[in-house]
Parts: C-alpha cells; sequence; structure tokens
C-alpha cells in the first residue's frame, strides 16, 4: 500500500464516475419515431377496435379504450390498451383529447405495459378523425 499514490486512487475514481454516467448522445439515440393507428367502428365510453404501429414498433392488434368526459363535453381522458396479435405483452396509453378543436386533437402517453412492452416509455401528438385515433410521436 506504500507504493499506492494519491494520483492513481484520483485516477480511479474519476473512471468509475465516468463509467457510470450516461452521455447525452447515447440517451437522445433511444427515441424513435413512432406511429398508432387506432380503427374503432363507433364512439361510446367504452370501444373495441384493432390498432397498427409503424416505425419503431411493428405490430398490430386488438385495441380497446375506455372513455371519461367532462361535464361540459369538450375534453375526454382516455385509456387505451393495446394488445398485439403476437402475444408479446400490451401498451397502455393515456390520452386527452380536446373536442373543441376541428379535427380533434390531443396527446398520448405510454403509462404501463407488460412483456415486451413492461418498460416503453413514449408520447406524443394525436388526431381523431372520424371514431380513429391517430397518434404519432416517439418511444423510448
Amino acid at each position: 500500500m506504500k507504493n499506492f499514490k494519491l494520483s492513481n486512487l484520483v485516477s480511479l475514481v474519476a473512471v468509475c464516475i465516468m463509467a457510470s454516467v450516461p452521455t447525452l448522445s447515447s440517451a437522445a439515440s433511444k427515441k424513435n419515431k413512432v406511429h398508432i393507428y387506432a380503427d374503432f367502428s363507433s364512439a361510446d365510453l367504452f370501444v373495441t377496435g384493432t390498432f397498427v404501429a409503424t416505425g419503431a414498433l411493428d405490430i398490430s392488434g386488438v385495441a380497446e379504450m375506455e372513455v371519461s368526459v367532462n361535464a361540459n363535453g369538450m375534453i375526454a381522458h382516455c385509456i387505451l390498451t393495446l394488445t398485439p396479435d403476437d402475444g408479446s405483452g400490451t401498451i397502455v396509453i393515456a390520452q386527452e383529447c380536446q373536442f373543441a378543436s376541428s379535427p380533434i386533437k390531443g396527446r398520448w402517453q405510454i403509462v404501463g405495459g407488460t412483456g415486451a412492452y413492461a418498460e416503453l416509455k413514449g408520447n406524443g401528438s394525436l388526431l381523431m378523425p372520424e371514431f380513429d385515433e391517430d397518434m404519432t410521436g416517439t418511444i423510448y
């Protein structure tokens, strides 16, 4: 231990710190564009339909949405659950839609998932043509 220099200790600590801190460029490169389109045949407080995701996700399957509308009917908070046909898990998305705009628009955010999507995060904007949900954004 007598031959161990303070400069060696400082170098060792610096290497440990650098190895544990992620760089901004690696974190930014994990964001990937995604497009999710959910097709519903009607508008109700609970609807079931289908979805297709392209871009960073290449899946399709069943879409179920539970809708909660505010008292004046101008804003809806929705929980959309996507279940891919391949059995890889589920993706749960929270949405806020504003009916005062034309077309109807809003925001979405992934709030949960199971299986392959348990750690998935993402968000973006949405439009509501007809009874459908047209979401674009990024996942990471």
